[in-house]
């Protein structure tokens, strides 16, 4: 192995210790929000679940690149993928279960406001505005 591959390899397993550095920072940053999370109105909520979604996603996109990396995949062993099947199928599990959860309140929520003829505004903001987008897009097409 030649000087340049040393130098390579060195720089690659440092970005590995910065990347574990960083997810450990925001582990705890995370940790914080969620101390404080009970005084957060609904907007703070969103941003805060778009915040956390988005970090989970990026986790996935760069353990994804992992799984398709020949170079790395020569350091992990099968006990170690194993290790990685079963916290991501846990993972999974509880995400498809908080989706259904959650998508079923929803749904349920919107059907009794609806048999109750709270219509949210909206809703009624979209319906009016609509007709409008309609226009336009036929005038687009007739282009």
């Amino acid at each position: 192995m030649s000087g340049g591959e040393v130098s390579r390899l060195v720089a690659q397993l440092n970005a590995l210790s910065e990347w574990i550095e960083l997810q450990k920072a925001t582990i705890e940053t995370f940790k914080e929000i969620n101390n404080t999370i009970s005084d957060a109105d609904r907007l703070t909520l969103v941003l805060l679940i778009r915040k956390a979604f988005d970090h989970i996603m990026k986790t996935v996109r760069e353990f994804d690149k992992w799984l398709e990396n020949p170079l790395v995949l020569s350091y992990i062993n099968r006990e170690m993928l194993q290790e990685v099947w079963n916290g991501v199928f846990g993972i999974l599990l509880e995400l498809l279960e908080l989706d259904i959860k959650h998508t079923a309140a929803v749904r349920d929520t919107a059907i009794n406001m609806l048999k109750a003829g709270k219509i949210p505004p909206i809703i009624m903001e979209f319906k009016r505005a609509r007709p409008e987008e309609e226009e336009e897009r036929g005038a687009i097409r007739r282009l």
